[in-house]
């Protein structure tokens, strides 16, 4: 079993409460206005998961939508408790921004992830070395040592999903660019080659790549991804990576 996250517990909850809204033919601005609710918006992004929801206001958008005591209205008052709980990278906070958090957030819970990364490595095949000079040499941010030392360590952690049971499965596709740039010296770069042909050989890893004969291609305009989820409710979420950060689709 993939572990889960307040992200996708969020997601899962909106989901299962944009059914109930649509089965009582309701459209979101007629329940908000009919819960009292200043905000239209608010279902839309409880709908969404993009905000938390207190267990009330669940209920409250329960009883309006006709769904009375039961185990899917105590699982869904649950799922909203739940979705308040702090996650695993909680330590790591003050080094992330909103979207990486989110990132992570759904990568705790996905089932998998297909990727495509076009000048280096994706983070969850980097060696420390290898993601100790991407951190300290390609980054905006003036970091201390110790900051850079938090966040190599935190993309190692990242990476224990890779060896847990339930088989987390990943589908990098890399631009030849990734593999001849070289990041840090050649000793750098020989140790994250090694890796990454280590990692592909993982029963649920693949790893490909776009040779530089290939030409004009779909991604050229840069990295994307897509995290996939086991719960036939949990839709797909793109992502694609910017200077700016990420944007999560």
């Amino acid at each position: 079993m993939r572990a889960t996250s307040p992200t996708a517990r969020r997601r899962r909850l909106g989901a299962e409460l944009r059914r109930f809204r649509e089965a009582a033919g309701l459209t979101s601005y007629e329940a908000a206005e009919r819960l009292g609710w200043a905000s239209n918006s608010k279902i839309s992004r409880i709908e969404n998961g993009r905000i938390s929801v207190t267990w009330s206001d669940v209920a409250a958008m329960l009883d309006l939508y006709g769904a009375g005591p039961g185990e899917t209205r105590d699982r869904l008052i649950t799922l909203a408790r739940r979705s308040k709980e702090k996650s695993w990278w909680q330590p790591y906070s003050d080094l992330l921004d909103k979207e990486y958090a989110t990132v992570i957030d759904l990568e705790t819970a996905a089932s998998g992830l297909r990727i495509f990364q076009a000048l280096a490595i994706p983070g969850l095949l980097q060696t420390p070395d290898y993601a100790r000079t991407i951190i300290t040499r390609s980054g905006p941010l003036d970091l201390d040592e110790s900051e850079v030392e938090r966040r190599v360590e935190l993309r190692v952690q990242r990476q224990t999903i890779l060896a847990q049971e339930g088989g987390f499965d990943l589908w990098a596709i890399l631009d030849e660019a990734a593999l001849r740039r070289m990041i840090g010296d050649p000793t750098v770069m020989r140790e994250q080659l090694l890796h990454l042909n280590h990692e592909a050989r993982r029963p649920h890893v693949t790893v490909q790549v776009v040779p530089y004969a290939v030409g004009p291609h779909a991604s050229l305009a840069g990295s994307i991804g897509i995290y996939s989820f086991s719960e036939p409710s949990d839709r797909d979420v793109a992502f694609v990576e910017t200077l700016a950060g990420h944007l999560i689709l």
